[in-house]
C-alpha cells in the first residue's frame, strides 16, 4: 500500500509556548515520531481544548506514520494566553505559528494544516497570508464564509449554532455534555428575547463577538477583513476540503473551491484545488447510516486516510496519484456510488425548473399541492398563518448541530428524517409530484423562485427538498430560507410594504442525489425552521433587541404572473 505505515513509536512534547508577535505565548503539544531527524508537519490549531482525546488520537496516528503533529489551543483557549475573539485573530496567529515551527529541529520544512469546522476556519483565515512555509491544507467542513454562509444564512440569523459557538468559545463547557439541557440546550433558552443577552442569561457574563454578530446584521465592514470571497487571488497553497451534503457549509466549499480554481495567485494554486463531499453532516462519519437513512458501506470511509494521502503527496513527495485524479469527488446518494468530477456545477447540467401547482389548498400533506415542470396557469394562491409563538421545529436537515445538540432537550438531528409528523400542520405548504416514471439525479446547486406576500414589515420563507418513498417516508434533501428584509441583497435592509408581491431568489444547500423509479418529489414551504434560525417576528424590528410579535398572513403565488419554482440541477441518465 502507497501510504505512510505505522512504524514508529510516539514521543509527546508537552505545553510549548509560542510566542506571537504581540508577546502573547500560544499553548501547543506536540507528537513526534521517535526517531532521529527531521519530519514533515502537521499543523491543528483549535478553540476546543488542543489535548482532548479526539486530538490526542489524531496527534498518536500521524506521529506513527513519520509526522510531526502539531496541536494549539487558540489564543484565550485553554492554555493559551491573551483574549480570544473569534476569527478575527487566527490568520497572523496562524502565521506567527509556523515561523515558530519552521525553526523548530524537529521540522523539515514542510508544513501542512488539518482541522474541522473552527480549526478548518483558521486555516482559511491563514491561506491570504501567503506563508512561504506553508505546503498544503486539509480543512474539514469549513464556514469559509461567515456572512451569509454561516451567522446569516439566507439573512436569518443561525441561532442555535452562533449561540452554542458562543458559550462554547466563551467557557470549558462543551453544549453536549450532561448538564447542558438544564442550562441552556432548552426550548426556554432558545425561545428567550431580546436575543442581545442571552450570553448573560447563560453564563452570566457579556460574550463581546456574539453581541458583534448581532450587532452587524448586514454584509459590512465587520465582516469584511474575514470574508474569504475577495481574497481567492492571494491563495497560492494546495487545499483538500472535506464536505457533508447535509452539513450546513457545502455551498461555501464549492464557492472557495471555484474561487481559487479561477483566481489562485499562482499556477500550483489553482490546478491544485481538490474537495470531497460525502452523505455526512458537521461531524466525522461514523457509520454508513446518518438518521434516517442508510447510504451503504462505500459511503463510510477514514477522514484520517484521506488526509494521509494528501499530505503523503505535498508533505512526503509520494507518488500515491492523487493529483491524477479529477478536483472533485462526490457521493451520489440514492445510487450510493462515488464519482468523479471535473467541475461545478457539471458541465452537463441541465437546469430544470418544477412548478407550484395547487387550487389554493397546499396545506398540509393532505392538501392539493402539486410539482412539476409544466408552468402554472391561472391558478389561485395558497395562503397559511406563521405564528412566531408556533415555529416549525427543526427536524434533521443541512445543520451542524449534530454533537452539541446530542443531550438538548430536543435535540437537533441532522440528516434525511422523516418529515411527516411536521407535514399535518396547517402552516406548511406542500408540494408533491407525480410518481416518477424512471430515476431522475439532482446534483449541484438549488435554486428557489418564490413570488410571495405578507401582512407583515418583515418575514421569513423556508424551503424543504423531500424524496417520497413508496412507503410515504419524506426523506428532506436540501433546505434553505431568506428573510424578506434581504430580497435585495445582504448589504442593506429593506422592509416590506404590506401585502406587497415580491420575488424571493433562495439558495438552497446543494446535493447529490438519485431519486428511483416510483419515487416522487416533493417541496415545502413554511416560515420557520427553529432553534436551526431564530424566529422572524414579523415586525421589521432588529434582530438583537426585538421582542415584539406578531403573526403574519402570509400568501405563496404559482400563476403566469408569477411562476413559483424550483430550479433543479437535473443530470441526464
Amino acid at each position: 500500500m502507497n501510504t505512510s505505515q505505522p512504524v514508529h513509536e510516539v514521543r509527546f512534547l508537552y505545553d510549548l509556548k509560542v510566542p506571537m508577535r504581540d508577546g502573547v505565548k500560544l499553548s501547543a503539544d506536540v507528537f513526534l515520531p521517535r526517531s532521529r531527524g527531521s519530519f514533515p508537519v502537521i499543523l491543528h490549531r483549535t478553540p476546543y481544548e488542543n489535548n482532548h482525546e479526539r486530538w490526542i488520537k489524531w496527534g498518536i496516528w500521524f506521529a506513527k506514520r513519520g509526522y510531526a503533529y502539531v496541536s494549539q489551543d487558540c489564543r484565550g483557549r485553554f492554555e493559551s494566553e491573551g483574549t480570544f475573539y473569534a476569527y478575527h485573530q487566527e490568520g497572523a496567529d496562524g502565521y506567527d505559528t509556523l515561523e515558530w515551527i519552521v525553526r523548530q529541529p524537529w521540522c523539515s520544512g514542510k508544513i501542512g494544516t488539518s482541522g474541522r469546522s473552527y480549526g478548518g476556519l483558521t486555516q482559511w483565515q491563514l491561506a491570504p497570508l501567503r506563508s512561504p512555509h506553508l505546503t498544503a491544507m486539509s480543512p474539514h467542513v469549513p464556514p469559509v464564509e461567515y456572512f451569509a454562509d454561516y451567522h446569516y444564512m439566507g439573512g436569518a440569523f443561525q441561532q442555535a449554532l452562533s449561540m452554542s459557538a458562543a458559550i462554547v468559545f466563551s467557557t470549558n463547557q462543551a453544549m453536549g455534555r450532561d448538564g447542558s439541557a438544564d442550562l441552556y440546550n432548552n426550548s426556554r433558552f432558545f425561545r428567550r428575547l431580546p436575543l442581545i443577552d442571552v450570553d448573560v442569561e447563560a453564563i452570566g457574563r457579556v460574550i463581546p463577538f456574539y453581541r458583534d454578530w448581532l450587532a452587524h446584521p448586514t454584509n459590512d465592514d465587520y465582516w469584511e477583513p474575514i470574508t474569504n470571497a475577495d481574497k481567492y487571488g492571494e491563495i497560492d497553497v494546495p487545499i483538500y476540503t472535506q464536505a457533508g451534503w447535509f452539513d450546513p457549509y457545502v455551498a461555501s466549499t464549492m464557492r472557495s473551491w471555484a474561487g481559487v480554481t479561477e483566481q489562485g495567485a499562482t499556477a500550483l494554486a489553482r490546478r491544485s484545488q481538490k474537495v470531497y463531499i460525502g452523505p455526512w453532516t458537521h461531524g466525522m462519519p461514523e457509520s454508513s447510516k446518518l438518521a434516517d437513512l442508510d447510504f451503504g458501506p462505500a459511503a463510510l470511509i477514514s477522514i484520517w486516510e484521506e488526509d494521509l494521502r494528501w499530505f503523503d503527496y505535498w508533505l512526503k513527495g509520494v507518488d500515491n496519484g492523487m493529483m491524477a485524479e479529477p478536483p472533485i469527488r462526490l457521493f451520489v446518494m440514492g445510487r450510493n456510488q462515488w464519482r468523479f468530477e471535473q467541475e461545478w456545477p457539471l458541465a452537463r447540467t441541465e437546469f430544470t425548473p418544477y412548478y407550484l401547482h395547487s387550487h389554493g389548498r397546499a396545506n398540509s400533506l393532505v392538501g392539493d399541492g402539486s410539482l412539476s415542470p409544466e408552468p402554472p396557469g391561472a391558478e389561485p394562491p395558497d395562503r397559511y398563518d406563521y405564528d412566531p409563538e408556533q415555529p416549525i421545529p427543526s427536524i434533521g436537515g443541512n445543520n451542524s448541530m449534530g454533537n452539541w445538540s446530542e443531550k438538548a432537550e430536543e435535540p437537533i438531528i441532522p440528516g434525511p428524517v422523516d418529515q411527516r409528523p411536521l407535514e399535518r400542520r396547517d402552516d406548511i405548504l406542500v408540494y408533491t409530484s407525480p410518481v416518477l416514471e424512471a430515476e431522475l439525479e439532482i446534483t449541484g446547486p438549488i435554486t428557489l423562485v418564490l413570488y410571495a406576500a405578507s401582512s407583515a414589515r418583515d418575514t421569513d420563507f423556508t424551503a424543504k427538498l423531500m424524496d417520497v418513498f413508496p412507503t410515504g417516508h419524506s426523506m428532506n434533501l436540501s433546505e434553505g430560507i431568506i428573510r424578506a428584509r434581504y430580497r435585495y441583497g445582504w448589504e442593506k435592509m429593506e422592509l416590506l410594504e404590506r401585502g406587497e408581491v415580491a420575488e424571493y431568489r433562495m439558495e438552497m444547500a446543494p446535493t447529490s442525489y438519485v431519486f428511483k423509479q416510483g419515487h416522487r418529489l416533493r417541496l415545502d414551504i413554511s416560515s420557520s425552521n427553529f432553534p436551526r434560525f431564530s424566529r422572524n417576528l414579523n415586525t421589521g424590528e432588529d434582530v438583537a433587541t426585538g421582542i415584539r410579535i406578531e403573526i403574519a398572513h402570509q400568501t405563496i403565488f404559482h400563476a403566469t404572473q408569477f411562476p413559483s419554482h424550483i430550479l433543479l440541477p437535473v443530470i441526464p441518465g
